[in-house]
């Protein structure tokens, strides 16, 4: 007869804020999936908010196919407002990942040098995103809007200017580019 394995502790690491916004931008994805009833998001962000360490979201977000919080990508400069309005000239040498949960992120791009190609990952849910790009930037918008919009104004020439690749998704939340 042998004896069963004792079981091995779970070592759980203090969250970051980080971290807590990662694990709310999946249950934002999976309420608009359908995977989740509102209600049920809004018991879970609460849950998020008040977890201390790793451990604590697991239960949560088991059962969506994500029980870690993924990482951002090495090399990305992120620009993250929740529930507030960030305005920043981001470094524009690197990815850029822009996530606004029920506030609004303002980036000026207009110093993309001619040429260069940038990519920036728009994900909104209740909340807004607005670029302001040059003049002669060409905007190419790959993303998604799920009950919500994206919008590039003003004229598109592409005779030399940057090019700025727009990917992410815009839930009940608004994407608007601007040229100056």
């Amino acid at each position: 007869m042998s004896l069963p394995e004792p079981a091995r502790p779970v070592v759980s690491l203090r969250l970051s804020n980080d971290e807590r916004e990662r694990a709310v931008e999946l249950l934002n994805r999976a309420v608009a999936d359908g995977r989740l009833t509102w209600p049920e998001h809004a018991e879970r962000v609460e849950a998020v908010y008040a977890a201390r360490v790793t451990g604590d979201l697991r239960p949560l977000l088991s059962d969506l196919g994500a029980a870690e919080v993924v990482p951002l990508p090495d090399g990305a400069t992120e620009v993250s407002a929740v529930l507030s309005k960030i305005v920043r000239v981001p470094d524009v040498s690197r990815r850029i990942h822009a996530r606004s949960l029920f506030g609004a992120v303002v980036l000026n791009l207009v110093s993309v040098p001619p040429g260069a190609d940038i990519e920036v990952q728009v994900d909104a849910f209740c909340g807004k995103v607005q670029l302001m790009v040059a003049d002669d930037a060409t905007v190419i918008d790959e993303g998604a809007a799920i009950m919500g919009k994206r919008a590039v104004y003003g004229e598109q020439d592409g005779n030399g200017g940057p090019r700025i690749r727009l990917t992410g998704t815009v839930k009940l939340g608004n994407l608007k580019v601007f040229r100056v």
